[in-house]
């Protein structure tokens, strides 16, 4: 069993304080993890990584010129510390220190005098609202993992430098400073290496006094918000008693890591997200069927793995609407498969008083807990209901998406970090005669132009073009168009007031107590989903990417239509934007709509391959962010740029076609409210 770095490190004590098993399964390669590769472009996504080397500019005129960075590694890199310490007013990034089997690489650190000014970098966003703790004196769940990270690293500092007074300090970006220079996201470029590393390309020759003011960056003094994390309980369940202070705790997690001891951690809702998660043919061990298999269940008593993979798990019960409480309910039945859970014990404690059109959230687990208790595989459809809505709607239906990037550290002068970038919209109609086409798509893929007024004013065409009730699949689309409203008011271009009349009539939002709702507000598919259909293929999401291929499965007219050419492309049945001839479902793909996207040709950048590869992971639109960030550096040339903005064109234009698909299921499936 190979376990390297030896290291109980910052990122493995965050892990800890999710579950202490976790420290037996992380940097062991016997054991799966599937976590390692989305953090990577999400990080990337968001600009965190461009943060931290703007953040050394911070503190330092020249960074690179200067040599702040410790590039050693291990052992090397905390003696190269220690030596540039000895020099007071140092200033030092990625400096390593270590106490014992305590390992941690400081963003930056800054030494004045027997002063050690420690300096977390996070992209996380701050205002003047920011609360680190409730009013009960806890963490805020929000802030919790930032909380206890720096508390680990302040820790470890203070005893690794006894000599000196470490204070702890959170630097971190505000949404209340707009940026005094214009392109400051292209000052960082980002490039992986085949191992898995990230390199931070900055601008040549970047000197502070070209770079603005840089308020952007906020540096707050975390002193007595570490020291309160210091004095109280670690809040990590089934922690033995004699571990729960933070330093008994950092020091047990030390002991569990460096010994390789297992120590398993009571089952509870942090399970859903356990990474630790091995795929068939992958041929490494499952860390979550080990841990399950070591439970004592109720009714059951332990399982192995080969049963566990074997059946519907209480991980994948849909807790959606269901309050705070629900998934401490779930648990607290201690039971490891859905037929055995009690839907009783997930009653609501409050029931709503307001009607539901269709199932209530509580009926759909129910219908979900039903199935696996049956081992039934067929959908509930309450059309019935559904038609009853449908009869509000308007001939022909709009289905619109969007694609968005809000980078920390923005494009473009005078926007504000975390700003909404409205960069591409793909618009499907379906007419009432059967007619589909892929009407309308719009994409800005210029470095250096700010798009969202001409977002709008393109949107706003392609919508008025034809009347008809437009969808939406969840809430995105509607918060982006009530955030651009703000950038309508604050530009106040000559068409502000239609602008502003266009984006109040497709959205809803609330004044007060007061609910607005646009003459032409967008449907929410997500919604009529949730109310109207469940479908056991789901597995208890409803997410669009998981709705998709229920719906495909449970409705064979739409398996065949989606399976044969000549269906879908441009002049074909179905009248396409960007493909010719393209089957969405095919066998080599698993039939996943989303593994049939066209690969990048002609490009050699690994890391521009690697994010449209990822379209069919992520579906959160991380990687369209993604790609559109890379199209913001001006430093690519034009065949590239080509060639990005088609991917994104492909990758969006499959995200309205799900909807038609979706919405053609639900026309043509039959009603069906009970199991036999």
């Amino acid at each position: 069993m190979s376990r390297r770095p030896p290291y109980l490190t910052k990122s493995r004590f965050k892990l800890a304080l999710e579950c202490p098993t976790k420290l037996f399964y992380t940097a062991n390669v016997d054991y799966a993890d599937q976590g390692n590769g989305n953090e990577f472009i999400k990080a990337l996504a968001k600009g965190g990584y461009q943060v931290g080397e703007l953040a050394k500019y911070k503190y330092c005129d020249d960074p690179i010129g200067d040599n702040i960075t410790i590039e050693e590694r291990g052992v090397g890199a905390v003696m190269a510390t220690m030596n540039r310490l000895l020099v007071d007013g140092a200033v030092i990034a990625e400096g390593a220190f270590q106490f014992e089997n305590l390992y941690v690489r400081a963003d930056i650190v800054v030494r004045n005098g027997n002063r050690i000014k420690l300096i977390e970098v996070k992209s996380k966003s701050w205002d003047s609202n920011t609360k680190f703790f409730n009013k009960s004196g806890n963490p805020e769940s929000s802030w919790f993992p930032y909380l206890y990270d720096l508390a680990f690293q302040t820790y470890v500092l203070r005893m690794a430098l006894p000599e000196f007074q470490v204070e702890p300090y959170l630097l971190l970006v505000d949404k209340e400073v707009v940026a005094d220079k214009p392109g400051m996201n292209q000052w960082f470029k980002i490039k992986e290496s085949d191992e898995g590393r990230y390199e931070v390309i900055t601008e040549p020759n970047l000197i502070r006094e070209e770079m603005g003011s840089l308020n952007i960056l906020r540096e707050i003094n975390m002193r007595e918000e570490v020291k309160s994390i210091f004095s109280r309980e670690v809040p990590t369940k089934g922690v033995p008693e004699a571990y729960r202070t933070f330093e008994s705790f950092v020091n047990w997690c030390s002991e569990l890591y460096t010994n390789d001891d297992l120590f398993y951690t009571p089952i509870g809702s942090k399970c859903k997200e356990c990474t630790y998660r091995a795929k068939d043919g992958d041929g490494l061990r499952c860390g979550f069927t080990e841990c399950w298999s070591n439970e004592n269940w109720y009714i059951v008593g332990k399982q192995s793995q080969d049963q566990l993979n074997k059946q519907g798990l209480i991980t994948e019960l849909w807790l959606g609407q269901g309050g705070a409480h629900l998934s401490s309910k779930l648990y607290d039945n201690h039971v490891p498969y859905l037929n055995l859970v009690s839907l009783d014990s997930l009653a609501p404690s409050n029931p709503s008083k307001s009607e539901y059109l269709g199932m209530s959230p509580h009926e759909r687990r129910g219908f979900q807990i039903e199935s696996a208790t049956k081992g039934n595989q067929d959908y509930i459809f309450l059309k019935t209901e559904f038609l009853n809505e449908m009869k509000e709607w308007e001939w022909p239906l709009h289905m619109i998406d969007f694609e968005t990037s809000t980078t920390a550290i923005p494009y473009f002068l005078g926007v504000h970090p975390y700003e909404t970038i409205a960069f591409q919209f793909s618009h499907h109609i379906m007419h009432q005669d059967g007619k589909v086409e892929h009407y309308n798509d719009w994409l800005s893929f210029q470095a250096g132009i700010y798009p969202n007024l001409d977002f709008l004013r393109a949107l706003k065409t392609s919508l008025q073009a034809q009347p008809g009730s437009v969808f939406r699949y969840s809430n995105h689309e509607n918060s982006v168009l009530r955030h651009l409203l703000y950038d309508v008011e604050m530009l106040n271009p000559d068409d502000k007031d239609d602008l502003i009349q266009f984006i109040d009539s497709l959205t809803q939002y609330k004044a007060g107590k007061t609910q607005f709702r646009g003459s032409r507000n967008m449907i929410d598919l997500a919604a009529l989903v949730r109310n109207y259909y469940y479908s056991p293929f789901a597995k208890g999401s409803n997410s669009i990417k998981q709705i998709l291929p229920a719906v495909l499965n449970d409705c064979l007219e739409l398996r065949e239509l989606y399976s044969r050419p000549g269906i879908y492309g441009n002049g074909l049945l179905i009248n396409s934007r960007n493909y010719d001839d393209h089957i969405w479902l095919q066998k080599e793909f698993n039939f996943d709509p989303y593994k049939t996207l066209p690969t990048i040709q002609d490009i050699n950048d690994s890391y521009v391959t690697d994010v449209f590869d990822d379209f069919s992971e992520l579906g959160d639109g991380t990687a369209a962010m993604t790609a559109y960030n890379k199209l913001q550096y001006s430093f690519i040339d034009e065949t590239e740029r080509q060639t990005i903005a088609k991917a994104l064109l492909n990758y969006c234009e499959l995200d309205t076609l799900a909807m038609v698909i979706i919405m053609q299921g639900l026309l043509k499936m039959e009603e069906r409210r009970e199991y036999p």
